[in-house]
């Protein structure tokens, strides 16, 4: 899968394939007019990003729940990421309330999770995790050994229950517009 952030849309000419999915980061919308306006503009299919349990900034002021709302009034949000994910039972909950064509993607960030791995792959029978590793190493203090061990251990779990990892791969950077 092929995950582009939106801010490119607006900030950019690109064109991306028919099968970029566009990634709209909860955090990063200041209001619900503004969410709507937003999957509104886009026309590839949606990965609609929920930064649960973010704790810096910018922290979202839509809750969940609206959030959840919204995945319903869109089509084309097929990917409904949830960040933090350390429980199987919350993520659950989430996925839950969902249309059944959306699919939930646990977003992976800390030894915790990764630890869970397992039992949330097996509640919620999904095909993909996205993979935070900048705020892992924040997690694990730092510690490089340790970072490095669970990410081949969170490589080789998914690996096992055959689902794939998103993670990121490489940064866009274009001139500050005010």
């Amino acid at each position: 899968m092929l995950i582009v952030s939106n801010h490119l849309l607006d900030k950019t000419d690109l064109q991306f394939p028919d099968h970029a999915v566009m990634r709209v980061n909860v955090a990063w919308i200041k209001d619900l007019p503004e969410l709507h306006e937003v999957l509104s503009r886009i026309t590839h299919d949606v990965y609609l990003d929920y930064p649960q349990g973010r704790t810096k900034p910018p922290k979202p002021v839509i809750t969940l729940q609206d959030t959840i709302a919204t995945a319903h009034q869109f089509p084309h949000i097929k990917h409904f990421a949830v960040s933090n994910v350390e429980n199987p039972e919350d993520i659950f909950r989430i996925k839950e309330q969902l249309p059944s064509s959306i699919g939930i993607v646990p977003k992976i960030e800390t030894e915790r999770g990764i630890r869970n791995l397992e039992e949330i792959v097996h509640k919620i029978q999904n095909r993909y995790i996205m993979f935070d590793k900048e705020d892992l190493y924040l997690d694990v203090g730092r510690d490089t050994e340790k970072f490095q061990s669970l990410i081949d251990l969170t490589r080789k779990k998914s690996k096992e229950l055959g689902i794939e990892i998103l993670e990121l791969h490489g940064v866009v950077f274009l001139p500050y517009q005010q």
